[in-house]
């Protein structure tokens, strides 16, 4: 699976930013969340940096940060260099960053996490990387979205493929579990129009999503694709839709201190005698 996510997005690296639409619209609407958080951006990871856009807005915004931009893709990474020769560039997955526990007191992702095996380890991970107080802050897409091609007709609906997206709470118990302190979640909806079934289409496969699988019984007809452009044509906004549920998430790693064993204990267990 993994690999095929690689292969995907390395394919689609120089298209990626002409159909990205959604993803830069969730970049600013991550970016303003930020700004109202009271927090240090001296050392970020992004994880999930694509071709730079995210990374490269970050930069100007705080440009005495240090910004590691870690992706999957080498291809991803090889356009974020071109645009800016100066980037910190990692190719690994997001799963699992190579870095030493409390690098960074910054990590951000936008719309990555639903591409990840997204479990209780990844947020411990991400919380062992995280310096006492530091930030994780996160966008991925929630369960309805593409929710247009549920209309569809079921055996038409089994050919295609998507990701499993999981729904809002789940982040929510997974950074509560992962002892982050006061883990924030909720949910925007955003829909595309488009004049036309391919202009849609066009824009998933030229942003690394690839709905219907390789294999041969899996081919979608003609006339299946004419179901499918109905299933998602709006009457009244006389458009094919699509449409994406954002979730947003974020929380602070809890402030720590030494006890006299030297294990670290959490300030508000720390009492004055």
């Amino acid at each position: 699976m993994t690999s095929n996510i690689i292969k995907s997005f390395s394919h689609k690296a120089y298209s990626y930013d002409s159909q990205s639409f959604v993803q830069q619209d969730v970049n600013k609407r991550l970016l303003s969340r930020l700004d109202l958080i009271k927090h240090t951006n001296k050392d970020i990871l992004e994880i999930g940096s694509g071709t730079g856009v995210l990374s490269n807005e970050i930069q100007k915004k705080y440009p005495k940060a240090k910004i590691v931009s870690l992706d999957l893709s080498h291809g991803m990474s090889k356009i974020h260099k071109s645009k800016n020769r100066n980037a910190i560039c990692i190719t690994a997955l997001g799963e699992n960053p190579p870095f030493k526990e409390e690098s960074f007191d910054t990590i951000l992702s936008s719309l990555t996490l639903h591409w990840c095996k997204v479990d209780l380890d990844l947020f411990l991970r991400y919380a062992h990387l995280l310096k006492p107080e530091g930030l994780l802050l996160f966008t991925a897409a929630g369960p309805d979205t593409f929710r247009e091609f549920k209309k569809c007709p079921r055996e038409i609906y089994n050919k295609l493929r998507f990701n499993r997206f999981l729904d809002m709470h789940h982040y929510g118990d997974f950074m509560l579990n992962a002892d982050f302190k006061d883990p924030v979640v909720d949910n925007e909806i955003i829909t595309l129009e488009f004049s036309s079934l391919d202009l849609l289409l066009k824009s998933l496969r030229m942003t690394g999503t690839n709905i219907t699988g390789d294999r041969q019984y899996q081919h979608i007809t003609k006339s299946e694709y004419k179901t499918i452009g109905q299933s998602l044509y709006n009457n009244e906004s006389n458009s094919f839709e699509l449409t994406y549920e954002i979730i947003f998430g974020y929380a602070l790693k809890h402030r720590k201190t030494l006890d006299k064993s030297g294990k670290f204990i959490q300030i508000k267990e720390v009492k004055k005698e």
